[in-house]
């Protein structure tokens, strides 16, 4: 009867104690997760911090290429215009040169002519001379109203041939301008579109990963309640076990006072003990097999987390391989969209100085 009581008495010691090491098993279980929830959080903030540092890094290397290219295009620009006011000049001069030597020569030939009419006049009639002088000045001063009128009438018709190719090439240049903003403004809405599309499903994405691992974090902080409520009850049982140690201690010594010769009254008493004690340790033997039940519900809660925890691992991986793509293609679509602004604004600018031009020369007519 003794050994019964000790071995009835050792199994929900046991027992207790294997719930101890299976709650303990959850404890740290339950911390793992939490931990490798946190390296997750961790990731997904550490990959959002490294794609606003790469979208400004590259940001800051497309205007640095920008104000290169823009300072490279001033350069040009005005080593162009020193050209072509060097060729201007240089044509000037040309042409200054040759109406200076014109001139002279004409002059000489007037000289000449008037040396010619002094030397009549001192050798023959003044009124003859003068007479021939004066038709002689009205023919060359005719010859060289129609040859001027004549070279001027030609320059006019030429810088009316020029004019009118000049505005025809201004105009088609402008109409090409026109077209090839509006496809640069219709490629840069197209690529703008692309992006927001992009950041909205890669924000989409990261809400519900979000979602996810607040639900994680839920049923976590539910398993913790749940694992105090069961150290509680745990803890009640082995109180129990202890009350029902001390009952079957007593049992015992009650036992040993009541021996005596008499087999009858041990026997008697025995059968009393263990008619009073049966109820406790059938009650205690419900109650452990209550507590196996309990152990193997939480078990199976323990699986199915472990395998929850492995589908958010598996769903994350699987995220992060879906955002690398997305992130390269948004990088590209970026610099694709700055170089189209930089065009953009560039035939912008050069429509502005042409039609300014345009106009100055309307002005001037």
């Amino acid at each position: 009867m003794s050994k019964k009581g000790r071995n009835k008495g050792e199994k929900p010691e046991a027992l207790i104690v294997a719930l101890q090491a299976a709650n303990e098993d959850l404890r740290t279980k339950l911390t793992d997760i939490q931990i490798e929830l946190h390296q997750e959080k961790s990731k997904v903030s550490k990959l959002e911090r490294e794609k606003t540092q790469e979208a400004k890094r590259i940001r800051e290397l497309e205007q640095r290429k920008h104000t290169v290219l823009v300072t490279e295009l001033k350069a040009k620009l005005h080593e162009e215009k020193m050209k072509e006011l060097q060729a201007v000049r240089e044509n000037l001069i040309k042409q200054h040169e040759q109406e200076m030597s014109r001139t002279v020569k004409v002059r000489d030939g007037e000289i000449q002519r008037l040396k010619s009419a002094l030397c009549a006049l001192r050798d023959g009639s003044s009124d003859k001379v003068r007479t021939a002088l004066t038709i002689e000045a009205r023919e060359e001063a005719r010859k060289l109203f129609d040859t001027e009128r004549l070279k001027l009438l030609q320059e006019i018709a030429d810088l009316k041939t020029a004019k009118k190719q000049v505005d025809e090439a201004l105009s088609n240049m402008i109409q090409a301008d026109k077209i090839k903003a509006g496809d640069l403004r219709s490629e840069h809405q197209s690529h703008q579109e692309a992006i927001s599309k992009i950041k909205w499903e890669s924000e989409r994405d990261i809400r519900r990963l979000m979602d996810e691992i607040k639900a994680k974090d839920r049923i976590i902080f539910s398993l913790e309640k749940e694992l105090e409520t069961q150290t509680g009850y745990v803890q009640k049982l082995q109180l129990q076990k202890e009350a029902l140690d001390e009952q079957l201690f007593l049992v015992k010594e009650a036992e040993c006072n009541m021996s005596s010769p008499k087999r009858e009254i041990p026997g008697r008493a025995g059968d009393g003990s263990e008619h009073c004690s049966s109820p406790d340790l059938r009650r205690n033997q419900k109650r452990i097999a209550e507590l196996n039940a309990t152990i193997r519900k939480l078990e199976d809660r323990n699986t199915l987390l472990g395998d929850e925890r492995n589908e958010l691992l598996k769903r994350v991986r699987e995220t992060e391989k879906q955002c690398k793509p997305l992130l390269e293609r948004n990088k590209c679509l970026a610099k694709r969209n700055d170089e189209l602004m930089v065009s953009l604004q560039r035939m912008e600018e050069k429509l502005k100085a042409v039609t300014k031009e345009n106009s100055k020369k309307k002005k001037k007519k």
